[in-house]
């Protein structure tokens, strides 16, 4: 049987997400591939959650890291203003 993935095994990636009201961002690179009963989902190398499809942004993809981050801030001013 032969899965395709969307990224590969090496592919150095961003990682975007909030962390206590602050926009995180990080460069990694996928080490593993898993096919879970929820889809497929990546392995990043220096942190062990796992990530969707929809959450990789590749490390060459600059706008999408952008947008990413001011998507990721938005929701971090939303719920500062429903404290």
């Amino acid at each position: 049987m032969k899965i395709e993935t969307k990224y590969e095994i090496g592919q150095r990636i961003w990682v975007v997400y909030e962390y206590k009201g602050e926009v995180h961002v990080y460069e990694d690179e996928v080490m593993e591939i898993c096919l879970t009963q929820k889809g497929i989902v990546y392995f990043p190398k220096f942190d062990g959650d796992e990530l969707d499809e929809n959450e990789i942004i590749l490390y060459e993809d600059t706008e999408k890291l952008v947008n990413k981050i001011k998507e990721v801030m938005e929701e971090i001013k939303k719920n500062e203003k429903n404290v």
